[in-house]
């Protein structure tokens, strides 16, 4: 089914339980202007856009939306959430080494000098680069779809807020 033609669904739908495009709009966590193109017909909406008015009006437009297309959005999400994973697990890692690179010298330094420069120089920086550290992870933990943080970080398995499934 055409853009079009499933705005028409949506207009339908929205009547049908008397609620206007600003209110749909309000329930759906989305900007008027883009409930307004999406009746209209004139963008083609994403399989999360799908699946939030599909909650709010209580319809199944899944069935109507082309399922390739989506299939093919959902296999692109998963790949970004792969590549994320990477990312966080690199960040972890060089975070653990950078800790015990610190360690090593504030152990094994007669007063804890890196390379002649005192402690309390150097100290600063050790902060910055965990900070830095923390905000990648805090930046990379996120849903591709929704943008929300995701909640748990051993056994993640989909989105806790779109459903969105990251692996098959």
């Amino acid at each position: 089914m055409n853009p079009k033609e499933l705005g028409q669904q949506i207009i339908l739908s929205r009547k049908k339980i008397g609620i206007t495009q600003a209110e749909l709009a309000d329930r759906c966590g989305l900007n008027i202007r883009s409930v307004q193109r999406l009746e209209s017909g004139s963008v083609h909406p994403r399989a999360y856009t799908v699946r939030i008015i599909n909650e709010v009006l209580g319809t199944d437009f899944e069935m109507i939306v082309n399922n390739e297309v989506i299939d093919e959005e959902v296999k692109a999400y998963q790949n970004v959430f792969l590549r994320r994973k990477n990312i966080r697990i690199a960040t972890i890692i060089s975070a653990i080494a950078f800790l015990l690179i610190v360690g090593f010298v504030i152990i094994f330094s007669p007063r804890g000098e890196f390379l002649g420069i005192p402690r309390r120089i150097w100290t600063p920086f050790v902060y910055i680069i965990m900070f830095i550290h923390l905000i990648s992870l805090g930046i990379y933990w996120r849903c591709p779809s929704c943008n929300r943080l995701l909640g748990d970080v051993f056994s993640i398995r989909r989105c806790s807020h779109c459903g969105l499934k990251f692996y098959e």
